[in-house]
């Protein structure tokens, strides 16, 4: 893992994350108009998981450097 004050190792990820999300949440329309609801549920989850999960990443990572702060003192 990287150190606490460096967020360059965290931008491939942040950077694949965004892509998939963006091609997901860009597919439900074309999806939902032709083959039903249950194929656009899919693109939709594909779309939003991505978000999901950086943000619970961003949560986590911040919890973990709140708690080393704390060491410090």
């Amino acid at each position: 893992m990287a150190e606490p004050d460096d967020l360059r190792n965290y931008m491939p990820r942040t950077i694949v994350c965004m892509i998939i999300a963006i091609l997901g949440l860009g597919a439900v329309p074309f999806t939902g108009t032709r083959f039903g609801d249950f194929p656009e549920m899919i693109a939709l989850a594909i779309g939003v998981i991505p978000i999901l999960y950086l943000a619970g990443f961003a949560v986590f990572n911040l919890n973990r450097r709140l708690s080393e702060l704390e060491k410090r003192r």
